[in-house]
């Protein structure tokens, strides 16, 4: 694996280009077996993401919209100056995830392609190359001609392709040197679709063989088939086998039961491949063996189970895929994460946020404030109440107030005790979020705000 050194030090194309502050406490503002094969990507060109900069989008949290990212970083604003909702990044949590999940991957010996669904970036995806990912990881053949047009020179589509013209689209892409797509393949028929359809490409289309679990998602249920699907994709001339993918991800991802045991007896199957295939030269041709697994709840079973790698013909790269380790969360993440505050001296700190107003106090007990589905996540958890915002003091919440439903620009809240009745209607609550792959997309343009509660920089995301 090739060794890389996170940055220590902000440079000025990161999220703010300033030195991390303190958190913020109110609205107002204070001033081995691896391959040695290709190297981590580096940064993407500076030329599409300042072009991406400088576009204006419609931005509802900001206070002038249409705006851009350049014109957030000029504008000297505060939280307090956002419309609200208005979900934000908090830029110290931001830098220390990718920087300590660099180091985590370094320490481990894995490499990282993270899933960059989770916030569809650019900025943060250079942000990621240039902490030494191996490449990015993309759901769907759209992400990754974004992830193209902004300079990523290796993306593993995570999914079998058999879309006529998303196969054009990868058939024209292999003749461009600067870019290496991968994909999945997991069944005869994709790999016929994709064989007809890549005839007369300038050079074969990279396919991992993916394993899968029975009822779930995709992915070969069997070893056996999968080293039969193996033969197959070794006999076209339009496809070259460079090896294995599984997502443990389909397992449920808590800790407190069997599942982790489930997930580690299941990760075996991926070297168990790997031997056979190799052992049968269905490898030739490819520069290495990638095995690649690991979401963001379970990387560190993934680099345990990879942590030996079988003597086989081929160098290996083995690969996680984490994403949402960008920045955590205050739930669903934590509670899974090997990186969690529970199970690490330094945890990944959530970096997501909602501020919402309250808009009324219709009866005792009850308060609507104005957030909702079309703002936050819901998919997983609701957002959880971390404080109140009031007359330039932030009051932490301690269990008195709760997220009971979300409509679509709604959120009921139940109150308890003098904490929930002491919140009046025009307090800002301070809301937790969780699945942050369920927050990114709502939002075209994200503030990133500094500890003393400046809007130091926005983030652009292209869903």
């Amino acid at each position: 694996m090739t060794e890389t050194t996170p940055p220590t030090e902000p440079r000025p194309d990161t999220p703010g280009g300033v030195t991390a502050t303190p958190d913020s406490t109110t609205g107002e503002c204070r001033g081995t077996g691896s391959s040695s094969g290709p190297p981590a990507a580096g940064p993407l060109p500076a030329g599409p993401l300042s072009a991406l900069d400088s576009d204006p989008v419609e931005a509802r949290s900001l206070p002038d919209s249409p705006t851009s990212a350049d014109r957030v970083r000029a504008a000297d604003l505060c939280l307090g100056d956002l419309w609200l909702p208005a979900v934000t990044l908090d830029e110290a949590a931001l830098r220390h995830n990718l920087d300590r999940f660099a180091r985590w991957c370094s320490e481990r010996g894995v490499d990282l392609a993270p899933h960059a669904k989770t916030t569809m970036a650019p900025r943060l995806w250079s942000e990621q190359l240039a902490r030494g990912a191996w490449g990015l990881t993309a759901a769907t053949v759209a992400q990754a001609r974004v992830m193209r047009r902004f300079g990523v020179p290796r993306v593993l589509i995570a999914n079998e392709v058999v879309d006529p013209d998303q196969l054009a689209w990868l058939s024209g892409a292999l003749a461009d040197p600067g870019f290496t797509p991968l994909c999945l393949v997991d069944s005869v028929e994709g790999v016929d679709a994709m064989d007809r359809a890549l005839i007369g490409a300038a050079r074969p289309l990279p396919v991992l063989v993916e394993l899968g679990v029975t009822g779930r998602r995709t992915g070969v249920r069997d070893l056996d088939q999968a080293l039969d699907l193996a033969r197959v994709v070794a006999s076209r001339p339009t496809l070259a086998l460079v090896g294995v993918e599984a997502f443990e991800g389909v397992f449920p991802q808590r800790r407190d039961d069997d599942s982790p045991e489930r997930v580690r007896a299941w990760l075996d199957r991926l070297y168990d491949f790997a031997r056979r295939a190799d052992s049968e030269g269905l490898f030739d041709g490819a520069a290495e063996v990638i095995v690649t697994a690991g979401g963001s709840s379970y990387p560190d079973l993934v680099s345990d189970a990879l942590a030996a790698p079988p003597e086989l013909s081929l160098p290996v790269r083995r690969i996680v895929r984490s994403g949402c380790y960008v920045t955590h969360d205050d739930l669903f993440m934590e509670r899974a994460s090997p990186l969690r505050s529970a199970a690490d001296d330094d945890p990944l700190r959530p970096a997501l946020s909602c501020h919402a107003r309250v808009l009324s106090r219709p009866e005792p007990g009850r308060a609507l404030l104005g957030v909702g589905k079309r703002d936050v996540s819901f998919d997983v958890d609701l957002p959880v109440p971390r404080a109140v915002l009031r007359d330039g003091e932030r009051v932490p919440l301690t269990g008195g107030v709760r997220v009971v439903e979300l409509n679509d620009h709604h959120a009921f809240l139940d109150l308890s005790g003098p904490e929930g009745e002491a919140l009046r209607v025009g307090d800002v609550v301070e809301l937790g979020l969780s699945h942050a792959c369920t927050v990114f997309d709502k939002w075209p343009l994200i503030p990133v705000v500094d500890g003393g509660g400046r809007v130091v920089d926005a983030v652009r995301t292209l869903f």
